[in-house]
This record gives C-alpha cells, sequence and structure tokens, in this order.
C-alpha cells in the first residue's frame, strides 16, 4: 500500500472510530433521556388520573365512570392507560398514537425498563399506566439515522480532502523517488524539484547535495586512479632502473669473472680463479643489498617487526648513504601504542616527504618529528631547501593528501618564516583505534 493511501486510511479510521465513539456517546445520552421521559410522563399521568378520581362523583357503578378517565389517553405518545378490576379483568385500555417501530437491535439496545404506575380506585379496582415506548424511539431512531448518514458523509468526505491533499503533498517525494534511483544507477546530473512543504523542500535539497557530491567524488577518484597509474609507472621506472644502473653491470661482472675463473681452473690456476670467485661474492652481496633497498621502499618490513621508529631510521640509513652531505635530525616519541594502520600513515607521510626534499628541494638538514597524545598523533617534516620545492602540488603531496584524509586527519604543507618548507601532519587516534577494533 502506498503511503498516500496509509495516510487517508489512517484518517478514514480515526474518522470511523470517533463516529462509533461519537454514536455510542449519543446512545447512552438518548437512554438517559428515554427514561426520564418515561418517568415524567408516567409522574404527569399520575397526577392527572389521581385529580380526576378524586373529582368523580359518588356512584354506585364507579367503574362506568372511569372508562371516559382511560379514553382521555388515546392518543398519547408516552403513555397506555389500563383499567383492571379487583379480578384482574380488563375492563378498558386506551390506544396510543400510532408510530412506526425502530428495528428490533436499536429497540432492545436503548429500552429503559421503567416499571408502570398502579393507581387504587374505588369498587377495588386499579387503573394502571404503562410506557409506550415505539412514538420515543422512533424519533431517536430518525435522529440517529440522520447523524449516521452525516458522520458517513463526513467521513467519506474527510477522506476524499485528505486523498487530495496528501497527494499534492507527496508529489515532491514521489519525484524524489524517481531522482534517487537515477543517483544510485551513477546519473549524477539528476535533480530534485526544490517544491512542497518546507520538510520535503529540505529533503530535495539534501538530495541535490548528495549528487553533487557524488559527481565530485567520482571525478576525484577517476583523478586519483589517473594518478595512481602514474606513480606506479613511475615506480616502476624507478625500480627498472635501479635494475638496470645497480643490479645489470654487477650481474654482467658477475658473469665474466664466472667465465674467467672457469677459464682458469681449466688452465690449473685455482689461486687465480679462487680471486675471481671472491669478486662473484662482492658482487652477489651488493645485488642482495640492492634488492633489499628496493624491498624497503616497497614494503617497511621494520614498521611490522620493529615498530615505526626503526622503519624510518632505516628510511633515513637509505637516504643518507646516498645523500652523505644531509644531515638528519629526529624526534620520535615511543610509537609502541599506536595503531598499525596510523603507523603505517605516519611511515608514508615521512618517506614521501624525505623523497620530495631529496629530490627537489637539495636540503642540507632534515627534521624529522612525531609525538601523540590521548587524541592525535603529529608527524612533522622540515627541510632547508628550496621553499618554492613543493609549492606546486604534485602526485607525491596529493597522495599524502588523499591518506591522511581517508585516516580522518588534516594535511598542510608549505614555507616557514624562515625560508624552510615543512609538511605536517596530524591524525586522530581515535578513529584509528575504532577502525583496528571494527
Amino acid at each position: 500500500m502506498s503511503l498516500r493511501l496509509r495516510i487517508v486510511a489512517a484518517v478514514v479510521l480515526v474518522l470511523v472510530f470517533g463516529s462509533g465513539f461519537g454514536l455510542a456517546l449519543a446512545g447512552q445520552h438518548a437512554r438517559h433521556w428515554l427514561r426520564d421521559e418515561m418517568s415524567s410522563a408516567e409522574d404527569s399521568g399520575r397526577l392527572e388520573t389521581v385529580r380526576a378520581v378524586a373529582e368523580l362523583p359518588l356512584s354506585d357503578h364507579p367503574d362506568r365512570q372511569l372508562a371516559p378517565l382511560i379514553a382521555d389517553f388515546d392518543g398519547n405518545r408516552h403513555l397506555q392507560a389500563w383499567l383492571i378490576t379487583a379480578q384482574g379483568e380488563v375492563l378498558a385500555t386506551s390506544r396510543p398514537a400510532p408510530a412506526d417501530p425502530p428495528p428490533d437491535w436499536f429497540y432492545y439496545l436503548l429500552r429503559q425498563d421503567v416499571p408502570p404506575v398502579k393507581l387504587a380506585v374505588p369498587a377495588g379496582g386499579t387503573i394502571e399506566l404503562w410506557p409506550v415506548y415505539s412514538n420515543d424511539m422512533q424519533a431517536v431512531w430518525a435522529e440517529f439515522v440522520d447523524l449516521v448518514l452525516v458522520l458517513t458523509l463526513a467521513s467519506i468526505g474527510g477522506g476524499a480532502l485528505v486523498f487530495v491533499v496528501v497527494g499534492r503533498a507527496l508529489r515532491p517525494l514521489r519525484a524524489v523517488g524517481e531522482v534517487l534511483p537515477r543517483i544510485g544507477r551513477g546519473d549524477y546530473s539528476a535533480r530534485a524539484p526544490l517544491e512542497g512543504p518546507p520538510e520535503l523542500v529540505g529533503l530535495g535539497r539534501g538530495v541535490n547535495e548528495m549528487a553533487t557530491r557524488l559527481a565530485a567524488m567520482r571525478d576525484r577518484n577517476r583523478t586519483l586512479e589517473e594518478q595512481m597509474l602514474t606513480l606506479q609507472d613511475e615506480e616502476r621506472a624507478d625500480i627498472a632502473r635501479d635494475l638496470h644502473d645497480e643490479i645489470g653491470p654487477h650481474l654482467f661482472a658477475a658473469n665474466i669473472d664466472a667465465a674467467t675463473a672457469a677459464t682458469l681452473i681449466g688452465a690449473g690456476r685455482p689461486e687465480a680463479a679462487l680471486e675471481q670467485v671472491r669478486s662473484i661474492a662482492g658482487a652477489i652481496g651488493h645485488i642482495q643489498r640492492l634488492v633489499r633497498d628496493i624491498l624497503q621502499r616497497l614494503r617497511p618490513t621494520h614498521l611490522a617487526e620493529l615498530g615505526l621508529s626503526s622503519a624510518i631510521l632505516d628510511l633515513i640509513a637509505f637516504w643518507k648513504a646516498r645523500r652523505p652531505e644531509i644531515e638528519f635530525q629526529t624526534r620520535l616519541a615511543d610509537d609502541r601504542a599506536l595503531p598499525e594502520e596510523l603507523q603505517e600513515t605516519l611511515y608514508r607521510i615521512v618517506q614521501e616527504s624525505l623523497s620530495n626534499a631529496v629530490r627537489h628541494g637539495a636540503p642540507k638538514s632534515i627534521h624529522i618529528a612525531i609525538e601523540w597524545s590521548a587524541n592525535a598523533a603529529r608527524v612533522q617534516v622540515v627541510n632547508d631547501g628550496a621553499a618554492d620545492a613543493g609549492a606546486t602540488p604534485g602526485y607525491g603531496l596529493t597522495g599524502m593528501a588523499e591518506r591522511v584524509a581517508a585516516a580522518g586527519g588534516t594535511l598542510s604543507a608549505g614555507s616557514t618564516d624562515s625560508g624552510q618548507w615543512r609538511v605536517e601532519a596530524v591524525l586522530p587516534l581515535a578513529a584509528a583505534a575504532h577502525e583496528e577494533a571494527a
């Protein structure tokens, strides 16, 4: 069932229950009214009968004088009079006003058992006044039918009015329901109309803002995917260059030394061949160190084994071996209590900052500081190289920004007052701890 029909059904049910309660209350009032009406009619009939009997002259046949008195009640709407002898014989009865009786269920539902009035008369007889319900019941039944008709028309009219009003009010909601599937299918240009009640206007505005943000996120994701592919290509090119420039020559030299050693052994010169073997061992050891350095760049094993501080010190040793003229200064807090995901993020920030500083800034000194409190961790990398080396955001800085944003933190990069270049990130600890627990 649609929302519109549910609202209309709820309103109609309220009207029906309200009408039923009103009819029940009206019926209760009608019962009291009937009782009061019958009691009042009996009191009037008693007074009239007593006065008439008192005014009758003395006679040997008083029952004949009472017959006209019984006839006086003909056409009465409330009472029927009976003249009964002492032996229980009915001498005369009045004829009450004719009336169409209501349905039996209505009659027995509202009837009140009002006892009849019995008055003694001369010669030992009695006059009994019995209540007649038909006429009053017919009047109540007519009013009941009119009331039911009015309430029925009111319920039908109210339901129709609510149907129309709710339909117009929910028209913007129907439009929002048509827009949301389009947005779910990737059509972020779809917009909900801003019309209707304030609540639906706010809903439509929220849907439109969501579509705008989703479109921006899609564009940003596409840009990030392109940047990721570019970074992968650059990383692969760096690895290929290292393999070609560093490992390739040593492998070639080891191959030559192996061939020379084989020739020397064949010529019966084992001492000279031994020198070639030592040269091969030295080349292999150098190749192993290069491979370890490459793997360290791809995945810092010390980060998982020994912690963040050890991994950063290894990273510094990597760059110091290649740029011994740079002075590295560190201030690293105890990181054993930091979540693993947070340590990974901090390491990548330091790694990218050092790479940018060494490759583009020509610094003489680099200062690395990591500190944390109960709520947040802060990392700062400052170098005294070219102040505008990182002024244009590149893939590295963009990657850091996205990594920090994913962790719920903030990243800032720029020149300091002293002309240095500083990269600083603040990461919340609560979000990291919650993700690790999850």
